[in-house]
C-alpha cells in the first residue's frame, strides 16, 4: 500500500493531494514478494494522464533512457531507450521543486508479483518485457511467441484475429484467410499451412513483406510451395506513431505480395 502527499501544510498553498494504490500482490501467508532498484527520473519526465502532468502515479511503467541511463516514462513509439520497459514506478513522484522540474530519486519495481490492473502506460510490448522480470496476477503471456508460443489453435477455414490471440500459433488445415486485428504495439501471431492450400495474410495496406511497405495481403499459393509455409507477424513502431505488421516468411516458400 502506498501513500503520497504533496507536503503542504493544511490551509497554506494547494490543497494536499493523496491516494492509496495495491501495485502488488502476495504470496502464501502474504509474504512481499517484490524487489526495488534506486534510480534517478530524468526532469523532464511526464505522467500525461495525471493532473498535473509533473505528478508521476505510483504503477507508472518506467524505462532507462539511453543517453545518461536515468529513468523515464515509458514510451513505445521512441528511439532512445524509453521504448524499453525496464521496471515500474513504486511510489507517487512529484517532480516539482519550487515550482521547478528537477531530477528525483526513487524506487521501480523490478522483480516480484505485480497488479497489471495498476500499471499505467502498460502496452502488450511493455507486457512481454517486463513478464521476464515480474509476474502478473492475470494469466501468464509468452515473451517470445516465435519461440514459445503460449498455444496452438487448428483452423480449417478462414479466421479473423483479435487481440487476444496473441502468443498463438495457428495451423492451417485447409485454404485460409487470417485477417489482422486492429494494430496495437507487440501483438504476433505465428501462423503455418499443414495442408496443400492456399494461406493468406491480410491487412489493410499496412503489412511489410518482400519489398513492399505498405502491402495489403501475403499469399503463399505456389504449386508444390504451400505445404509448410509459415510466417510470424509482428506489430511494431516503424515511426513515430506509426504502427505496421511486419510479416516474416519462417518457411522459406515463395509469397506474392500486393
Amino acid at each position: 500500500m502506498t501513500q503520497f502527499t504533496t507536503g503542504n501544510a493544511p490551509g497554506v498553498g494547494s490543497a494536499v493531494t493523496s491516494e492509496q494504490k495495491q501495485i502488488t500482490w502476495s504470496g502464501r501467508h502474504g509474504q512481499d514478494q517484490v524487489v526495488t532498484q534506486r534510480a534517478v527520473i530524468h526532469s523532464s519526465t511526464t505522467d500525461s494522464g495525471n493532473t498535473p502532468t509533473t505528478t508521476l502515479r505510483a504503477g507508472l511503467v518506467v524505462a532507462i533512457r539511453d543517453t545518461d541511463s536515468k529513468v523515464t516514462k515509458y514510451t513505445p513509439d521512441a528511439n532512445d531507450g524509453s521504448q524499453i520497459a525496464v521496471g515500474v514506478l513504486d511510489q507517487h513522484q512529484d517532480m516539482l521543486v519550487d515550482g521547478v522540474a528537477t531530477e528525483r530519486y526513487t524506487q521501480m519495481i523490478v522483480h516480484g508479483l505485480v497488479r497489471e490492473g495498476e500499471l499505467i502506460n502498460l502496452d502488450t510490448r511493455a507486457r512481454q518485457q517486463l513478464s521476464q522480470q515480474v509476474v502478473f496476477d492475470r494469466k501468464p503471456l509468452s515473451p517470445a511467441p516465435m519461440l514459445a508460443p503460449r498455444g496452438v489453435y487448428r483452423k480449417t477455414t478462414s479466421y479473423s484475429l483479435t487481440q487476444g490471440d496473441n502468443g498463438l500459433l495457428f495451423a492451417a488445415t485447409g485454404a485460409a484467410t487470417f485477417t489482422l486485428p486492429t494494430k496495437a504495439n507487440g501483438l504476433a501471431f505465428r501462423i503455418v499451412q499443414l495442408a496443400d492450400s492456399d494461406l493468406t495474410i491480410a491487412g489493410s495496406g499496412d503489412l511489410i513483406h518482400k519489398g513492399n511497405a505498405a502491402a495489403s495481403s501475403v499469399v503463399f499459393s505456389t504449386t508444390g510451395q504451400k505445404i509448410g509455409s509459415q510466417v510470424l507477424v509482428e506489430c511494431i513502431y516503424t515511426a513515430s506513431s506509426t504502427l505496421k505488421w511486419l510479416v516474416t516468411n519462417l518457411g522459406g516458400t515463395t509469397a506474392t505480395v500486393s
